[in-house]
């Protein structure tokens, strides 16, 4: 898990010390301290120089240009190579130039990056630039989507094993995005995670899967409020498979994410999810 929370701002120094890095310069950032993660950097003086920039979409999707100052971009590249596989958490930040006041306090120029949230790369196409110092490169460009944390609600009842059985065959048709990151289409990517925290809700049955209580209360629509939460992500060699997910009280979910003992608690979840799933009928 990592510290950062969403909106704050944070120093470059706190990022290349999460991941453990020493790539003061870079926008891609990666090392042995966080292995599963890669931290990306977005905006800056740069992208406004070159005449092409990263940019948010409005599903909360973003699109993210590859690295490669000069030339066409290339896979080759350490950096876009990671980006490509798709296997990594992405921890995506935007850069603030510092104002003349934080200048006069803190003494130097250093920039600000404020965390925007956890993404997968799901893909990427080649673009090139019709003006600016990049005109006729052509240069990568990674779609990130959010990683699927979310709340599922609106979830009938209807959690017998008949239907169980009956979208984990809807789930084989669609890819997962750790076997197929450069080919899955966004359309795939967000059926299957749509699939996948349903499925999860269904199983449940209306009692968390960590902790088996009730729902702490019930939403607009009249059902018990569970989150999906994926035990392990791409990054840990997880992947959207109903034995990664399960649906957990929202104490429970933060438990998952910030407790002392999350790396025990994340095991004995993945472990009461596999019995779970080993004992339904696979017809």
């Amino acid at each position: 898990m990592h510290p950062f929370q969403l909106g704050q701002e944070y120093p470059r120094s706190e990022l290349l010390f999460f991941v453990g890095s020493r790539q003061h310069q870079a926008g891609v950032l990666w090392g042995s301290s966080a292995p599963g993660c890669i931290i990306v950097t977005s905006g800056g003086r740069h992208g406004a120089k070159v005449g092409y920039s990263d940019e948010p979409l409005p599903d909360g999707s973003w699109w993210y240009f590859g690295q490669g100052r000069t030339g066409d971009h290339l896979l080759e590249n350490p950096a876009n190579r990671r980006l490509a596989k798709g296997l990594h958490t992405v921890l995506l930040f935007t850069t603030r130039e510092p104002t003349a006041a934080e200048v006069r306090h803190r003494g130097n120029y250093q920039k600000l990056f404020r965390f925007q949230g956890m993404f997968n790369a799901c893909g990427h196409e080649t673009v090139s630039p019709a003006q600016g110092a990049r005109k006729g490169d052509k240069l990568l460009r990674f779609l990130l989507l959010p990683v699927g944390e979310a709340v599922t609600t609106s979830v009938p009842d209807c959690s017998g094993p008949s239907t169980l059985a009956t979208m984990r065959a809807q789930l084989a048709s669609v890819p997962q995005l750790a076997a197929t990151a450069s080919r899955l289409t966004v359309a795939n990517y967000r059926q299957r995670s749509g699939l996948v925290r349903r499925y999860a809700l269904l199983r449940a049955a209306g009692r968390c899967e960590a902790c088996g209580g009730v729902p702490p209360f019930v939403d607009d629509a009249g059902n018990g409020f569970l989150e999906v939460h994926h035990i392990y992500r791409l990054a840990d060699e997880g992947d959207d498979a109903p034995e990664n997910v399960a649906a957990v009280c929202p104490n429970c979910h933060r438990r998952a994410h910030y407790s002392a003992d999350r790396l025990a608690f994340q095991a004995r979840l993945a472990a009461a999810v596999q019995a779970v799933e080993k004992a339904l009928p696979t017809g």
